[in-house]
C-alpha cells in the first residue's frame, strides 16, 4: 500500500513539473551547449521556505572550452516536508545558437520543482534565466537524492561563476 502511494505521489509530482515546464520548453532557437552537474553541500528546511547550496560543474559540449565551476544557491517557496541527506542534479543546458563566453551561466533562474523521496528519491526542476533570460536548464532535470519526504514549489536558483578548470 505504501509503495502504491509513493508511486502515485511520484507520478503526480513529476506531472506537475512537466506541465509547468511546457512554457519553458519554447526553445527560441536554443541549442544544447553542455551539462551542469551539481552536488548539494548544505541544506535548511522551514517547511514553507527551504534553501540549499550546491557546487556545480559545467561541462561545455563544444571542444576547446574548459569545464567551469559555479556555486548554486537554491531557495524554494512551497511545501517542503523533507529531510534530504544528499542530492545530485544534472541539467542539460540550452542557450541561443551564438558563441558563449566563460561564466555565461551566471545569473538568476526561476521555475517550478517537485521532489519525492523514501530512502532514494527522484525529482524534476524546470528553470529558465541566466544571460538575458536566454538560458534554459533542461526543462526536467535529473535529480537523485537520499532522504524522506515530498517537496513542491516555486524555485529560485542563483548561479555564481567561480572559475574554469583545465
Amino acid at each position: 500500500m505504501l509503495n502504491r502511494k509513493f508511486t502515485a505521489l511520484t507520478a503526480a509530482a513529476l506531472m506537475a513539473v512537466a506541465g509547468a515546464s511546457h512554457a519553458a520548453d519554447d526553445d527560441r532557437g536554443r541549442i544544447e551547449i553542455g551539462y551542469l552537474e551539481c552536488d548539494m553541500t548544505a541544506s535548511s528546511n522551514a517547511i514553507i521556505i527551504s534553501e540549499q547550496e550546491f557546487i556545480c560543474t559545467f561541462d561545455p559540449a563544444e571542444e576547446g572550452f574548459l569545464n567551469e565551476t559555479y556555486i548554486a544557491d537554491v531557495s524554494k517557496f512551497g511545501i517542503d516536508l523533507s529531510s534530504t541527506r544528499e542530492e545530485k542534479i544534472r541539467w542539460g543546458v540550452f542557450a541561443p545558437a551564438e558563441k558563449f563566453e566563460n561564466g555565461v551561466l551566471e545569473g538568476e533562474y526561476a521555475g517550478v520543482s517537485a521532489d519525492i523521496a523514501l530512502g532514494a528519491g527522484i525529482g524534476g526542476k524546470a528553470l529558465v534565466g541566466g544571460f538575458k533570460d536566454s538560458i534554459a536548464l533542461q526543462p526536467l532535470s535529473v535529480t537523485t537524492q537520499e532522504g524522506v519526504g515530498v517537496a513542491v514549489g516555486i524555485e529560485n536558483l542563483t548561479l555564481k561563476f567561480v572559475s574554469d578548470k583545465s
